[in-house]
C-alpha cells in the first residue's frame, strides 16, 4: 500500500500490482482457515455491524 500525491491536499492509497496479488493471497488463505473470513474479523475484534455487511456481501460456496 502506498500513497499517492495526486495534486489535491489529501492524495490517494493506492496499492502497487504486487500490492494487489498479496492481497488476494491474504484472503485466500483467511477463506481456508477454520471458520473463514467471519471467524478471521471476529479474532481481529471487527465491528459486529461491519462484519454482518461484510459476510452479506461474499459470495455462498
Amino acid at each position: 500500500m502506498i500513497h499517492a500525491y495526486d495534486g489535491s491536499e489529501e492524495g490517494i492509497t493506492t496499492f502497487t500490482e504486487r500490492g494487489v496479488e498479496s492481497l488476494k493471497e491474504f484472503i485466500a488463505d483467511i477463506r481456508t482457515c477454520e471458520g473463514g473470513v467471519r471467524q478471521f474479523l471476529v479474532d481481529e475484534q471487527c465491528d459486529p455491524e461491519k462484519i454482518e455487511r461484510i459476510m452479506a456481501d461474499q459470495p455462498k460456496s
